[in-house]
């Protein structure tokens, strides 16, 4: 995503949700994606870290929609979180394609290096409404918060042919898909190069 995207006009709803969801204070990172999009991080008691975007509902859509981006990773994976939203805000960015909700992305091949994560999916979040959906002064709702899920291309075709829920079913609970190494061991090296990743949003 360059510098000179073109922004809608901004609106207070979408970072006071962000700001004040999940009744937490935000970590701000210091690394803004694309020079304007500020990414923060949150760690509920009851769930996992939560990494959050503020700015994304700035970009121009075709389909007018307006979203920010959520991802639910296990502390110490934050850079592959950071991977995800790099290759939805770029796509966003330069197709002015939204993710749609519950179809899965499928590269092929792995975008997190030393992984076997090679698909992303919009889920509902584990939080409801109240994280979900962002609402104005009026309560009219005027966004959404879309959760990406990092999937294996096993999982995504579960996810594809039977459904999210068929898949959690599967594998327990959704906390079993927090980890990014988890059909692949420990054979990762533990560096920030294996979060490199790809440039290139998985195609449906």
């Amino acid at each position: 995503m360059s510098n000179d995207v073109p922004l809608v006009p901004g609106e207070n709803a979408f970072p006071l949700h962000i700001f004040d969801a999940l009744g937490l204070d935000p970590v701000v990172f210091k690394d803004r994606i694309g020079g304007s999009v500020m990414v923060i991080e949150k760690r509920p008691e009851d769930g996992p870290v939560t990494i959050l975007t503020s700015g994304v509902s700035r970009l121009e859509t075709d389909s007018g929609e307006r979203i920010e981006l959520a991802v639910e990773v296990i502390d110490g994976q934050q850079g592959a979180a950071m991977v995800a939203l790099r290759i939805v805000i770029n796509e966003l960015a330069t197709n002015r394609r939204v993710p749609p909700v519950l179809a899965p992305w499928r590269n092929g091949t792995p975008f997190l290096n030393g992984t076997e994560i090679s698909a992303l999916l919009v889920t509902p979040s584990r939080w409801g409404a109240s994280f979900d959906e962002i609402r104005n002064e009026a309560g009219q709702v005027v966004g959404h918060v879309r959760t990406l899920r990092l999937l294996t291309d096993g999982e995504a075709a579960v996810a594809g042919e039977r459904g999210w829920d068929a898949l959690v079913a599967e594998v327990g609970s959704v906390d079993a898909l927090l980890d990014v190494e988890r059909a692949s061991g420990s054979s990762a090296e533990r560096s920030d190069d294996r979060w490199h990743g790809s440039p290139n949003l998985p195609e449906s």
